[in-house]
């Protein structure tokens, strides 16, 4: 396929072509790669934000009903809540997914105070 873009700064350009010959690459081997790249870390970035959503909508649940637990929140849904980190290796190994919230409650959250006008955190 020829592709025609415009309006390149060209001092990237001759970095970017540059560095793919130090590589060993043609320029649209190198290209592809960068391509594959940036797909990949948009698609995480969604990810992650899809799993952040989850995590801030269901917060309050998983304090009250989960404070033992370790919960797995990933695929921008919530997995399960677990006994031990063991389980929650073995299922994350299964998902295969590059992003996942995994919480504690008893053990991840921290508690805050004043004094003085400042801020504590433990």
């Amino acid at each position: 396929m020829t592709l025609v873009i415009k309006n390149v700064n060209e001092e990237k350009l001759r970095e970017f072509k540059a560095e793919a010959i130090r590589r060993g690459l043609t320029l649209s081997e190198a290209i592809d790669q960068a391509m594959d790249l940036w797909l990949n870390r948009v698609r995480d970035n969604d990810e992650r934000q899809e799993n952040n959503k989850v995590f801030n909508k269901l917060k309050d649940e998983i304090l009250s009903k989960y404070k033992d637990k370790y919960v797995i929140i990933a695929q921008g849904k919530f997995i399960g809540a677990y006994d031990s980190i063991d389980q929650v290796e073995e299922v994350l190994k299964k998902l295969n997914v590059k992003h996942a919230i995994v919480f504690n409650p008893s053990k991840d959250i921290k508690s805050e105070g004043e004094w003085l006008g400042g801020s504590l955190l433990q």
